[in-house]
């Protein structure tokens, strides 16, 4: 590791401007790709900064001492994240990336070594578990919301956001009581191309429940329920 006696205006005028930096790529990533960038590179300059070392550009014992003495305390898999977004920092500003020596890899296996995991698979939600789900929902606003959530959800596969991001406008009636949904963006379609979810009748009737119930007409599809 190499100590700082003296600050460098250089390292000191980019360490000023880093977060500007990564503003630059807005539009270009998803906000929580973007959060992660200033998050995780917040926490390796917020540590250089504490033991007096520089931390754009960093030097490979530096990052390699970092990620040691960050083990310890995370995930296993958080110092891998957080070497995206300190090499994500380094790309844009053209400098040499430390994350790709010899003794950073060391050190990052060292630590994955050190906390073997098993991945945890999310189990899938079937017919069963839905209507389940379902039926456990109340006949209150709150409950006819989350009851057409569910259903909907279940039909069209959408993830929380895609479902979050549904609009009355997106809905398209069908003769036979069904629905097709305009998933507008969704994380494996990065440039929004969309695609149409098959609403079933039974989902459909639980939607226009909650709609109907809450006097929904346009705009967002599932909304916050306030007491009263």
């Amino acid at each position: 590791m190499e100590q700082l006696s003296a600050p460098n205006q250089v390292a000191t005028s980019y360490a000023l401007i880093w977060r500007e930096t990564i503003d630059r790529l807005e539009g270009a990533y998803s906000e929580q790709t973007l959060r992660s960038y200033r998050s995780d590179f917040a926490s390796f300059d917020s540590w250089g900064v504490a033991n007096n070392l520089c931390s754009l550009p960093a030097s490979p014992g530096t990052l390699a001492a970092f990620i040691a003495a960050q083990a310890p305390e995370l995930a296993a898999n958080t110092p891998c994240r957080r070497l995206a977004g300190i090499r994500k920092v380094h790309r844009l500003f053209h400098l040499q990336n430390p994350a790709e020596d010899e003794e950073v890899l060391i050190a990052t296996r060292r630590a994955l070594r050190a906390k073997p995991s098993r991945p945890r698979q999310a189990l899938g939600l079937t017919k069963e578990l839905r209507d389940q789900l379902a039926a456990a929902c109340g006949h209150d606003l709150a409950g006819l919301r989350d009851r057409a959530i569910i259903m909907v959800g279940y039909d069209t596969m959408c993830r929380r956001s895609e479902l979050a991001a549904l609009r009355v406008e997106d809905l398209t009636p069908l003769s036979d009581g069904s629905m097709l949904a305009l998933i507008r963006r969704a994380k494996n379609d990065p440039f929004g191309d969309g695609r149409d979810g098959f609403v079933s009748a039974p989902a459909a009737d639980a939607l226009k429940a909650w709609l109907e119930a809450a006097k929904i007409s346009e705009g967002w599809l599932f909304r916050r329920v306030n007491p009263g």
